[in-house]
């Protein structure tokens, strides 16, 4: 377990005799790595320093969730929220999912009613995704215009490590926009490159499939898409157009 340095490589061009050769640099990217031992994740030291420095200057950090691998971001802060946007090349108007530690953390962010939070108590840590809507605590770029935000408690040490010591952060799957999303950190890299400061590679995500949505913001809660956990097991009924 370690810290490797990749980069795109410095690229020397071939010249013609009595021409000049032209040498171009990409800017290096760190790949850090935290080995999964029954269920812990184990840092080298200065890992877990490296990664927060990250998020708290306004950089891009790719990270593996329960699910998969997400793009943190502080979802406070305009630039590292404009830098998120432009890594994914998402269109504007179509607000992330961000990560917290726990049902209580997510009822800073979000308003629930005594149902919403019976399914969180019984269901998270795991892989759900609720939408819920704002209290006036919710970072505006996390809130859609229809007035709901995306939370996740991810069953995974590494994203409750991050949640926890530094707060909300955004949990936007790592990929280009409408390309697959990816399971391990080296697909993650093969799309964003060096749009990203760190990549955080704990290998294989557990489940390695989406996670489930669940709308919370009406009296009866349902699914509006299914996948990591099914409808039947959740007792609930998917949301028809």
């Amino acid at each position: 377990m370690g810290i490797r340095l990749a980069s795109r490589c410095a690229t020397t061009f071939p010249a013609r005799e009595g021409s000049r050769v032209r040498l171009v640099f990409a800017r290096v990217v760190r790949v850090v790595r935290a080995v999964m031992i029954e269920g812990q994740a184990v840092f080298d030291a200065g890992v877990a320093d490296e990664v927060l420095t990250v998020l708290r200057n306004g950089g891009v950090l790719v990270y593996p969730t329960d699910t998969l691998y997400g793009i943190g971001v502080d979802p406070a802060n305009p630039q590292a929220m404009a830098r998120l946007f432009a890594a994914k090349e998402r269109p504007s108007g179509q607000p992330v999912s961000i990560v917290v530690a726990n049902v209580d953390a997510a009822k800073e962010l979000a308003a629930m009613s005594a149902r919403a939070e019976e399914l969180c108590r019984q269901w998270l840590p795991g892989a759900l995704t609720l939408l819920l809507r704002p209290t006036a605590n919710a970072p505006r770029s996390i809130v859609s215009e229809q007035n709901t935000i995306a939370i996740r408690v991810p069953k995974h040490p590494v994203a409750l490590f991050l949640a926890k010591q530094f707060g909300p952060l955004t949990a936007s799957s790592a990929n280009v926009h409408g390309k697959k999303p990816p399971s391990e950190a080296w697909e993650a890299q093969e799309q964003l490159g060096e749009r990203v400061d760190v990549y955080l590679d704990a290998g294989p995500c557990p489940i390695g499939k989406e996670s489930t949505i669940v709308d919370l913001t009406s009296i009866e809660p349902r699914i509006i898409r299914e996948g990591a956990v099914s409808a039947e097991r959740l007792g609930l009924v998917r949301r028809t157009r």
